[in-house]
């Protein structure tokens, strides 16, 4: 193999590894929200009821640990992290959008949504990640 060679290799491989930091970067954003979220619901006294509380905060500290795992394994480019990120943010995009136009609904939460959202999905769909992903099944 030639040295020219070996440098695109090793130039992918870089770019591939800066796609999977920037992939975790935004999820961890993501899942730092989530918990944001969840202690100013609480602070606030947003919740209702007691079992509305356990809940919500059950719900809420779950989400936000599984999406931070989620970040923490991008980094490493696990097919797994790929597949819970791809499916965070479809489930994200749909919350924005009730963001835009449900009741009480916030414009800069859902932009925030938005933008994490197709960013990650972007970089979830690139060329350097599904031919790495290929790679991982053969």
């Amino acid at each position: 193999m030639s040295q020219q060679q070996q440098n695109v290799g090793t130039d992918g491989g870089r770019k591939l590894k800066q796609i999977w930091n920037l992939a975790a970067i935004f999820v961890g954003l993501e899942s730092l929200a989530v918990a944001v979220f969840l202690v100013n619901a609480l602070m606030i006294g947003q919740f209702r009821s007691v079992a509305a509380d356990l809940t919500l905060v059950a719900l809420f500290a779950g989400s936000a640990v599984w999406v931070g795992f989620t970040a923490y394994r991008l980094r490493e480019g696990l097919r797994w992290a790929r597949s819970s990120a791809i499916f965070w943010q479809t489930a994200q995009l749909f919350i924005a959008s009730q963001s835009f136009t449900g009741r009480g609904g916030n414009p800069l939460i859902g932009a925030f949504l938005v933008i994490t959202g197709v960013a990650v999905l972007a970089l979830m769909f690139s060329k350097p990640v599904l031919k790495h992903a290929k790679e991982q099944i053969q």
